[in-house]
């Protein structure tokens, strides 16, 4: 099953599944053809504010869910008959909260207690940590029935800066004319150029991640956020480039491998990690944990310094 946003194209099997659970969410009559839904839908798909649930075979439509950053509320979500039992709202809901703000109280209205057909939806939200806040609630989008409202406390996660929390920032940085790096913004605390050319740019990190001394980074100067996208000619000489810092890199750091990453997750400009990997380090038999960098794996900024400077030896007169 692929999560994925909800698209225009997507609308009328989202009317279906509306249609279909009619009944259960208790429309007066066919929720699938309700101009209120409808308009909501239209309204969720052109703010990526709705994901829905694809089975990667037929192409289905599986589900779908809305949710809204400015109220921090998830406020529709279903699942195709044909289709449930197979963790479609677990994936769904899952993926709606991670784009929430989770420093504040998250919330959903949903069915009161007694209404057997909801019990599903409301375990559901237990499992995410949801509980009953209100109930008796009698609210005008929910045809004159009672429901609750269960609220989320997500403050104790951890999280980080990738597409997975800030889609909108995110892929708005994808663009060249967005982009920190193209604009010149100011590096993130700790980082320092090693080299800065008219083709790349080789960034050095303190305390840096995975507490691995040496650990940097290679990004191309020209913007491109999908690997495939940079034409062969470019690639080569990018990965050329990439290699060279990366045998400089084992000299100076005395590492015995250096692991090669290629991200974009979090900065939307590609670039590629360097890890070197010690006898010692923290992670055997095991992927690095980036978030993982105090305490710093140098004995001083002095030290970090001196790395940065063999670095420039090794590179720019090697």
């Amino acid at each position: 099953m692929l999560i994925r946003w909800a698209t225009e194209q997507d609308l009328p099997a989202w009317y279906d599944i509306a249609t279909e659970l009619s009944v259960i969410m208790r429309h007066p009559a066919d929720m699938g053809k309700d101009p209120e839904l409808m308009s909501y839908a239209k309204n969720k798909t052109s703010k990526n504010e709705a994901l829905t649930a694809v089975d990667y075979m037929s192409n289905q439509n599986m589900g779908f869910i809305g949710f809204s950053r400015t109220f921090n509320r998830i406020t529709w979500i279903g699942v195709s008959e044909k289709y449930r039992g197979k963790s479609v709202g677990n994936r769904l809901l899952k993926t709606a909260l991670r784009q929430l703000d989770h420093t504040k109280p998250i919330t959903v209205e949903t069915y009161p207690e007694g209404y057997e057909p909801g019990v599903p939806a409301k375990n559901l939200y237990r499992k995410f940590g949801f509980i009953e806040t209100e109930s008796d609630l009698l609210l005008p989008h929910f045809y004159g029935h009672l429901v609750c409202r269960m609220t989320a406390d997500l403050s104790y996660e951890k999280r980080g800066g990738s597409f997975h929390y800030r889609y909108p920032e995110f892929i708005k940085a994808a663009q060249k004319e967005n982009c920190p790096a193209c604009n010149n913004e100011p590096m993130p605390d700790g980082q320092i150029d090693i080299v800065l050319t008219d083709k790349i740019c080789v960034g050095g990190e303190y305390p840096g991640q995975g507490r691995l001394f040496g650990k940097c980074y290679v990004m191309p100067m020209e913007h491109y956020f999908h690997f495939e996208d940079m034409p062969e000619a470019d690639a080569a000489i990018f990965m050329n480039e990439v290699q060279r810092v990366g045998k400089a890199l084992r000299k100076v750091t005395g590492a015995v491998k250096i692991n090669y990453e290629m991200h974009a997750n979090s900065g939307a400009h590609l670039h590629i990690h360097l890890f070197p990997r010690y006898l010692d380090d923290d992670f055997p038999s095991a992927p690095i944990d980036y978030r993982i960098s105090e305490p710093a794996p140098y004995e001083s900024y002095d030290e970090y310094l001196w790395f940065i400077e063999q670095m420039r030896k090794e590179l720019y007169f090697a």
